[in-house]
C-alpha cells in the first residue's frame, strides 16, 4: 500500500512517461472523437437549430476540439520524451522492490481510498539512500515481477519527476530461459515416447 510506504518513508513520483506511452489514446479521447463526429455532422447537415442558441453550439465544439488537440500534444510530447531519455548512457540501475498499490485519493494525499491502481516499485542498487521509482501504472492490482528482476531508470536530470524505466531487456531474457526449458521438456518427452514406443515393438 502507498500509504505504508509513506509512512515508512518511501517516498517515489508516480512513472508519468511510460504511463502516458502505454496509455496511448484512452477512451476519453476516442469518446470525445465521437463527438467532434457528431458536432460536425450537426454542422454540416445544418442542425444547429437543435441547440438553443449557436453561441452553445460553437462553444462546446471549441471545448471538445482544445481537448482532442491538447491530448494528442501530451501523448507526442511523452513519446518524444521516453525517447530522449533512453538515449542517456549512464541510467540508474535499480531491481523490483514490491508491488505498490496506490490508495492514496490524488486530490488529497492524506486521503485513504480503495485502491484500484498498482505499479511494480523499484529500488535504487548500490546506494544507502535509495531512491525509488514506478514501472507503468496500471487500472488494476495484477502484477507480477521477479524477484531478481534489475531495470534501467533514464531520468530527466533537471526534472527529476520525469523518468522512464526500461525492463524489457530483462524479460526478454526470462522469456528466452523459459523458451529452452519448454523446449527441453518437448524434448525429453518426445524421447520418452519414442523409447515406449521401441520397447513395445520389440515385445
Amino acid at each position: 500500500m502507498q500509504s505504508y510506504l509513506q509512512k515508512a518513508g518511501v517516498r517515489f513520483n508516480i512513472n508519468v512517461v511510460d504511463t502516458m506511452c502505454k496509455k496511448g489514446l484512452g477512451l476519453s479521447f476516442y469518446i470525445f472523437c465521437l463527438l467532434f463526429i457528431l458536432l460536425s455532422v450537426i454542422y454540416f447537415t445544418d442542425n444547429i437549430c437543435i441547440f438553443p442558441d449557436k453561441g452553445h453550439f460553437y462553444f462546446l465544439s471549441l471545448l471538445v476540439a482544445l481537448y482532442l488537440a491538447l491530448y494528442i500534444i501530451r501523448v507526442v510530447r511523452f513519446r518524444i520524451l521516453r525517447s530522449k531519455l533512453r538515449e542517456d548512457n549512464a541510467p540508474i540501475v535499480v531491481e523490483a522492490y514490491a508491488i505498490v498499490l496506490f490508495d492514496l485519493s490524488s486530490q488529497n494525499c492524506e486521503k485513504i481510498v480503495k485502491p484500484k491502481k498498482s505499479a511494480i516499485l523499484y529500488k535504487e542498487c548500490g546506494s544507502k539512500k535509495p531512491r525509488f521509482f514506478t514501472g507503468v501504472v496500471k487500472n488494476k492490482i495484477e502484477h507480477h515481477y521477479y524477484k531478481d528482476q534489475i531495470a534501467r531508470v533514464f531520468i530527466d536530470r533537471k526534472h527529476p519527476r520525469f523518468y522512464s524505466v526500461d525492463d524489457d531487456k530483462f524479460y526478454k531474457t526470462v522469456s528466452e530461459k523459459l523458451q529452452k526449458e519448454q523446449a527441453k521438456y518437448e524434448i525429453s518427452a518426445l524421447e520418452g515416447k519414442l523409447n515406449a514406443v521401441s520397447v513395445k515393438k520389440e515385445k
